[in-house]
């Protein structure tokens, strides 16, 4: 063994601790490392793990197109109209303000139509002009008999068949300007602002005969004709959401303030076929009436792409109401102000082709 001297030992111990020192130093890091990891996990347990991370979705604007548009609808509405005037119900009253008989149904489903064309430009702009209208004229008989002591001619009188008939009309042309914003795959707004044009009436008619105690005949005839044409501006938001393979659902909103004349006129007769033998009197007025205006539908969306353009099926259902819009009045001189409103389904085509 060589001899390596003093100061070579002091120096070759001196190293040996140090060579420990590091040993130890590194032992204690990485217990530090350890507890750390074990602490994060700890963590992660009592905490849960992290969730999905979300991103916001962009909102966009289709790209620069140019195309046209044309479409219509079958419409089977329902009026939903108030007052006795604007109904299928009719009750009498005697002189004295008894009620003899109430005659009441609600107006049946009516056929209509909606036509529309728009044309789109820019990004996502378009510029559409659209019409609705309902029209048709129903009559509705009841068989009964009533006896009257002091009927509208004072005198005793029993009632026969007593007739109805309704008419109410519809027609509303609307002028919109719209702007097709995406929100993420599948998911569109349409909002769109313009004005409408509007105008409604529901003329009505009722008839009773009768005999009276002396045997001799009479007729009653009853006739309401109230009318509004107004217009003003209309927002609304036509919301899609598209399933994928052509299929779409919607859900579309407008709101209108309509400044216009609310006209009404009704006349009252009686024929006998004695003395007294006729009385008549007329009430006719006119306002200037602003009347909020509310439409929604709901319905569902399938197109075919064609050679030439896009060809939709669309299906749903349909709410429109005019608060408070018809004047009338039959039995007295204070007019009472109406609610009009249309409700049902419809269904229709639409075709949209592209201008190169």
């Amino acid at each position: 063994m060589a001899y390596l001297g003093k100061y070579h030992v002091v120096a070759l111990t001196e190293k040996r601790k140090f060579n420990n020192k590091k040993v130890e130093n590194g032992m204690l890091n990485l217990k530090k490392t350890a507890l750390a990891v074990l602490a994060l996990s700890s963590s992660a347990v009592f905490a849960g793990t992290m969730g999905p991370v979300c991103s916001a979705v962009n909102v966009t604007v289709p790209c620069e197109t140019t195309a046209w548009d044309f479409g219509g609808k079958a419409l089977y509405l329902q009026p939903t109209l108030n007052g006795n005037s604007a109904t299928m119900s009719r009750t009498l009253t005697n002189g004295a303000g008894d009620t003899l008989a109430t005659f009441g149904q609600n107006p049946p489903y009516s056929w209509g139509f909606f036509l529309e064309g728009s044309y789109h430009f820019n990004t996502g702009n378009d510029l559409n002009l659209n019409w609705y209208e309902v029209n048709r004229s129903t009559n509705k008989t009841f068989a009964t008999a009533i006896p009257d002591t002091s009927g509208p001619l004072n005198i005793d009188a029993t009632y026969g068949a007593g007739t109805v008939n309704l008419n109410p009309n519809w027609n509303a042309v609307n002028l919109e300007l719209g702007q097709h914003v995406d929100f993420g795959e599948g998911k569109s707004i349409r909002f769109h602002g313009g004005a409408q044009y509007a105008r409604l009436t529901s003329s009505s008619t009722f008839t009773v005969a009768g005999t009276d105690a002396a045997a001799t005949t009479f007729s009653t005839v009853v006739t309401a004709k109230p009318t509004y044409n107004g217009f003003g501006p209309r927002v609304g938001a036509d919301m899609v959401y598209g399933w994928g393979n052509g299929l779409g659902i919607y859900a579309n909103g407008a709101a209108a303030l309509l400044a216009g004349s609310s006209k009404f006129t009704n006349n009252y007769s009686a024929v006998r076929s004695a003395a007294p033998a006729t009385v008549n009197f007329s009430v006719t007025g006119s306002s200037t009436m602003v009347v909020p205006v509310l439409d929604a539908k709901l319905g569902a969306t399938y197109t075919y792409a064609m050679a030439q353009g896009d060809l939709t099926l669309d299906a749903g259902w349909m709410w429109v109401n005019y608060f408070n819009v018809q004047q009338s009045t039959v039995t007295g001189l204070s007019p009472a102000n109406n609610d009009f409103g249309l409700q049902g389904p419809f269904v229709g085509l639409k075709w949209m082709g592209n201008i190169v």
